[in-house]
């Protein structure tokens, strides 16, 4: 039976008038791809230069539903309708995050559903079947966020286990010049080192806030393992305090030792942290501990020159 036909003699029966109306909204329904909503219907027939009222197409959609020849589907949260006559009974793919809505047309669902309500004696007036989840394109972009989330929250963890052996090393930076202050006597040589300390002291000042910020920023890195395989002594082995302050530090150290110790400490630092970063395989953990290297490297240039600056003064 032709789907025109379908609606005149459904009409006729119920003996209700067969309106260009009702005809133009049937045949939106036969010709859509779509589920359209009521309001959808009304807009596109009004789109198109027909006059038609809402109260008009929900009457000829409760016809129409009555006889079976349309569904009613929820889909994004809206009530939609389509025609049953041109495809057998087929599920609706929604996806949670575009909305998108994609048909799946079966003749095993159909014979299926046939055989399970012929065998509960039951008559199907018209039925829905909708599987939300994700499309394959936003299953892909989900993928891909993951990998990135993972790989941020890796850089996270290395950027702090990097910070923290960093202000292992500032503090003991700060005891060492502090105690070697008090140890010479010599007041060129103490007033250097007081300055060393008071550099290291702001370095380290600057450090602890950037830290506080990440772990407030971050508060799940409170509970996370380290990742990077750093010994937790390595500031003790790279600054030994009482091994320096006995073989470098002693009463009539001058401005030029206290100098030249501060270069080999700044030189031991540059070539631990360079060392370190190029035995790394990930590269962001080697870009960290690279940054840091360079900034020893340019703390130890900043004191070579005033090196010479004292000694040519001399």
């Amino acid at each position: 039976m032709k789907p025109r036909k379908e609606l005149r003699d459904l009409l006729a029966q119920k003996n209700l008038k067969n309106t260009s109306q009702r005809a133009l909204i049937w045949k939106l329904l036969i010709e859509s791809d779509d589920h359209p909503s009521v309001e959808g219907i009304r807009d596109h027939l009004l789109n198109k230069g027909h006059r038609i009222g809402l109260a008009t197409v929900y009457r000829t959609l409760k016809i129409l539903l009555a006889a079976g020849l349309i569904r009613q589907s929820k889909l994004r949260g809206t009530t939609c309708y389509e025609a049953v006559v041109k495809q057998p009974n087929h599920l609706h793919f929604v996806c949670n995050v575009c909305r998108r809505n994609v048909e799946y047309p079966s003749r095993r669902i159909e014979k299926l559903i046939g055989q399970i309500t012929a065998e509960h004696a039951f008559e199907e007036r018209y039925s829905r079947y909708v599987i939300s989840g994700l499309c394959k394109s936003c299953r892909r972009e989900e993928e891909k966020s993951a990998i990135f989330s993972e790989k941020e929250r890796a850089e996270k963890i290395i950027l702090r286990d990097a910070m923290e052996v960093t202000l292992n090393i500032e503090r003991l930076g700060v005891t060492f010049y502090t105690n070697a202050s008090r140890k010479t006597q010599n007041d060129n040589g103490r007033r250097m080192f007081q300055r060393l300390a008071a550099e290291e002291s702001e370095h380290l000042r600057r450090l602890q806030k950037e830290y506080q910020d990440l772990i407030q920023e971050n508060e799940w890195l409170k509970r996370e393992p380290a990742r990077l395989p750093v010994n937790r002594k390595v500031a003790q082995e790279l600054i030994p305090q009482k091994d320096l302050l006995r073989m470098q530090v002693h009463d009539d150290t001058t401005e030029l030792e206290a100098l030249n110790i501060a270069m080999r400490l700044e030189r031991r630092s540059h070539r631990f942290f360079r060392d370190f970063a190029e035995q790394l395989s990930n590269s962001s953990s080697r870009k960290v501990f690279m940054e840091i290297a360079r900034e020893e490297q340019s703390h130890f240039k900043t004191l070579l020159k005033e090196y010479k600056a004292v000694s040519e003064g001399r």
